[in-house]
């Protein structure tokens, strides 16, 4: 009997010790869970804008070429007043001209081995530019053509292009880029909604800041062109219909 009782005593002094041993140690804290990164998306939206026209541009110019470079300046100081006046003389309204660009070039022979080119005269360009204003389309484009075919028939022997435009795209812009953010956001909601993924878009997170805007004007390159696509001499055909306005962006989501 003393024998149990000295058996017991040993094993309660034994749970007693192990006790205050697991007290003494430290306790381990909970490890919580790693937060879920969202899922991120990114795609890219595009949308067009159609606007009337108001402005067009012809780009015309006056060339000539000289033994002297004094001969060129009198036959091209000339040949701009003839064009100039011509122009003056249609009686457009509001319209503004201006001269856009004035080069010299030194015309000079092959050089050989055995000496240097010679000076064979010079070529001077005057560059001109026309504006015009109007809020009929095809108004615009006849009234274009028939500056570029007045400057061609008293002087003005270098085409470049007729640009027909709107001086005032800002808004146009606006819609532009609310309807692409809009394309954009569509596309990511047809992308995370498919039978792959089955999920809805959670936020979004960014929009491209510097949106790509294209096109707000159309140009013709030069009336030989024209005059080939269309047939044969006479008026040259710029036919001014609507100006369309691109804008793309891109965005990223969460999902």
């Amino acid at each position: 009997m003393k024998r149990l009782t000295a058996i017991g005593g040993l094993v309660v002094g034994l749970l007693l010790v192990a006790v205050v041993l697991l007290q003494g140690q430290p306790r381990a804290e909970a490890v919580p869970e790693a937060k879920k990164e969202p899922r991120k998306l990114s795609t890219s939206g595009v949308a067009t804008i159609r606007v009337k026209p108001d402005s067009a541009r012809v780009f015309f110019g006056v060339q000539t070429m000289a033994p002297t470079i004094k001969q060129a300046r009198e036959e091209s100081s000339q040949k701009v007043t003839k064009v100039l006046s011509a122009l003056s003389a249609l009686q457009i309204p509001d319209l503004k001209m201006k001269t856009s660009d004035v080069t010299v070039e030194l015309l000079q022979s092959t050089r050989s081995d055995n000496k240097l080119p010679e000076i064979l005269g010079y070529r001077l360009t005057n560059s001109f530019t026309v504006l015009i204003k109007g809020n009929d389309p095809q108004k615009l484009g006849t009234t274009a053509g028939t500056i570029l075919d007045t400057a061609l028939e008293n002087g003005a022997n270098l085409v470049q292009q007729i640009v027909i435009f709107r001086q005032d795209s800002t808004e146009a812009k606006r819609q532009a880029l609310a309807k692409a953010v809009e394309d954009a956001l569509a596309n990511a909601e047809a992308i995370v909604s498919s039978k792959a993924l089955r999920t809805k878009i959670a936020d979004t997170i960014s929009i491209d800041g510097h949106p790509e805007y294209s096109g707000g004007r159309y140009q013709y390159t030069n009336r030989a062109q024209a005059m080939d696509n269309f047939g044969g001499e006479g008026e040259t055909p710029v036919l001014a219909g609507d100006v369309e306005i691109t804008c793309r962006v891109a965005v990223t989501c969460t999902y």
